[in-house]
């Protein structure tokens, strides 16, 4: 069963969260309590568009999504989608990503979903992106840095404005 989110869901869900990144192995090291602070930001943020998979009585899966305002209206922003292992392969995803977009459609007009992922392009997950219709973007490019190192380069004596 797919539906909103309750507050005490982010105790079940927390842990899958943690699990899944820890396999994955991509240098996130989630703890817990940081993957239910994320949780929690989520569920304060945009309660509306945070679905959970239930199986037998339990939160198994999640996805959620922030809305913002674009130049051709609202898109689905920093979308988090995730199964717990030994749910997989029992399409909770498709059937969460079918919920969150019809109701992100119905409510906010949405027309545009963008958001981050891992790996290789023919390996999962992007291979089950590519399988739904979802394509890596040709244009945007993700940066990110360390804040402090960022501060760093921005002092006076940097010529960084090449």
């Amino acid at each position: 069963m797919i539906r909103l989110v309750k507050l005490e869901d982010i105790r079940s869900l927390a842990p899958i969260y943690k699990d899944l990144y820890d396999d994955a192995d991509i240098g996130e090291f989630w703890s817990i309590e940081s993957a239910g602070k994320l949780l929690k930001y989520w569920y304060d943020k945009q309660q509306d568009l945070f679905f959970v998979a239930e199986e037998d009585g339990k939160a198994v899966g999640a996805i959620m999504s922030g809305i913002k305002p674009w130049f051709d209206g609202n898109r689905l922003v920093d979308t988090e989608l995730f199964v717990a292992k030994n749910y997989q392969e029992r399409h909770l995803g498709r059937e969460l990503y079918k919920k969150h977009l019809s109701e992100a459609q119905r409510i906010y007009k949405a027309k545009v979903i963008e958001f981050h992922t891992y790996g290789d392009e023919n390996e999962f997950p992007q291979s089950w992106y590519k399988k739904i219709g979802l394509n890596k973007d040709k244009e945007l490019i993700i940066m990110n840095g360390n804040i402090e190192k960022v501060l760093e380069h921005l002092e006076p004596e940097r010529d960084m404005e090449r």
